[in-house]
């Protein structure tokens, strides 16, 4: 296959078998979201060679820009949403003339916040509690990766656009090119390599800001030549508030959802470092070992997410259905084997970055415990997504931040703190949490309430 054909991919997900065309779809998502977290670990693998500050700084800095992105994000993910439906429908004037001005609206909100945090970057290592070591080579980094913040989210909004169409190999192929960018000048800038200055900190952000960048160049390209299965217009462009009010509709449920997937790990995390640095550093090794598998999950929800607002559109609902119940079945195949193989590989791989014994045993119980609720975790999240697909982005957002904070923080506190079951208890809590997610998301879905919405 050309390149250009692989650009143009896209999978039928309107009248394509369900089972195939879900993993055609799904497998080059799931290798995006793998993609995507070498960014972060390239730039973790060079600073090293600065020093243990400069790895806490990076870590820190992470933490500050995830939750820039989570705010923002979400208006992507209702652009998604509305320009799925509108494919669907066969109306790809409709689907482009949403795509653009959604493009113009993520790229105003991005700069705005680009611009407020470059105003705050001062007060961010108070805020975050920074030793002052760590505060200024943070405050390095993050002044030079915040050049191509804006990019960042352009990138996020352009890719979600995209697969909108059943399209998620031109996402792949852009993230793969950025990482590779990142990957050969990163060095180049952190230490001063030939004709460059050593910048150390700087460099790092300023490679992952460039590689940004140059995504941001590639996919707008492509969409303004009409290259992929969508085009951007701007030849009568004016700006459509009550579209960008419709988006924003979606999208606020959206980031809320994910803010409150954030705010829950970060209160787990305060939960578990009462109990001491090597129940924390355990339960940071297994959430690896869980985001991994996670991958996955995600990838297919975003998925089935897409295939519902398409066949919604296209009248076809009977496939909703089918796309839910192909999603369960190979979810449940993937993440029994996975389960297994993390029951029994966990330990080793665990021991890879550590050879404490207590903090090898804490993980291994954790992972022990843990991979009983990764069934009940894919389950919860597809159908979530299925009602969010939708256009039902509050009733999906409910029942995500209500089994997360709701029930399966307090859960793990009680069960650590009122029990002698100690950091277990966390451990238990995260699981019952899981398993509730996915019953009540079952539910909802049977209810067929997230059907009324209007997209």
């Amino acid at each position: 296959m050309s390149a250009s054909a692989a650009v143009r991919r896209r999978v039928d997900l309107i009248n394509d078998p369900i089972d195939g065309s879900l993993r055609l779809f799904a497998i080059p998502l799931a290798f995006s979201f793998v993609v995507n977290m070498v960014y972060s670990l390239i730039d973790r693998y060079y600073v090293s060679r600065l020093g243990d500050a400069a790895i806490a700084a990076i870590g820190t800095s992470d933490q500050v820009v995830f939750f820039l992105f989570t705010l923002v994000s979400g208006f992507a993910v209702g652009t998604g949403i509305i320009v799925s439906r509108r494919f669907g429908e066969g109306d790809h004037k409709g689907a482009s003339r949403t795509a653009t001005q959604a493009l113009v609206g993520m790229g105003v909100m991005a700069s705005a916040v680009t611009a407020a945090v470059y105003l705050l970057l001062p007060t961010v290592p108070v805020i975050m509690r920074m030793t002052p070591e760590v505060a200024e080579l943070s405050t390095a980094y993050l002044g030079m990766l915040l050049l191509g913040f804006t990019c960042n989210l352009l990138n996020f909004q352009m890719f979600s656009i995209v697969r909108s169409t059943g399209n998620a190999m031109f996402p792949m192929m852009v993230l793969v090119a950025t990482v590779i960018l990142n990957a050969v000048i990163a060095p180049f800038l952190i230490f001063g390599i030939g004709p460059f200055p050593e910048m150390g900190m700087q460099g790092a952000g300023l490679a992952t800001a460039i590689s940004q960048m140059s995504g941001t160049a590639i996919a707008l390209t492509a969409l303004l030549r009409g290259k992929t299965n969508m085009h951007l217009d701007f030849s009568e462009f004016k700006l459509d508030l009550e579209l960008l009010m419709r988006v924003a509709k979606q999208g606020f449920p959206a980031s809320l959802q994910m803010l409150s997937v954030s705010l829950n790990r970060a209160v787990i995390f305060t939960i578990v470092s009462s109990f001491g640095t090597q129940v924390t550093a355990a339960y940071t090794l297994g959430l690896n070992v869980d985001m991994f598998v996670f991958m996955s999950v995600f990838a297919v929800g975003i998925a089935v997410e897409t295939a519902t607002g398409q066949n919604l559109g296209a009248g076809k609902p009977e496939r909703v259905w089918g796309f839910h119940r192909s999603a369960m079945k190979q979810m449940m195949i993937l993440m029994v084997g996975l389960a297994l193989v993390v029951w029994f590989v966990g330990r080793p791989f665990i021991e890879l970055y550590t050879s404490n014994p207590g903090t090898l045993n804490e993980a291994t119980t954790y992972l022990h415990i843990t991979v009983f609720g990764y069934l009940f975790f894919a389950i919860g999240l597809i159908t979530v997504r299925v009602i969010s697909g939708a256009g039902s982005a509050i009733i999906s957002m409910l029942v995500t931040s209500g089994c997360l904070l709701g029930l399966q923080l307090p859960l793990s506190y009680v069960l650590s703190h009122a029990t002698s079951l100690g950091a277990t208890g966390i451990w238990i809590g995260i699981l019952i949490g899981y398993i509730v997610f996915a019953a009540v998301a079952l539910l909802v879905l049977r209810s067929r309430v997230w059907l009324r919405a209007r997209v």
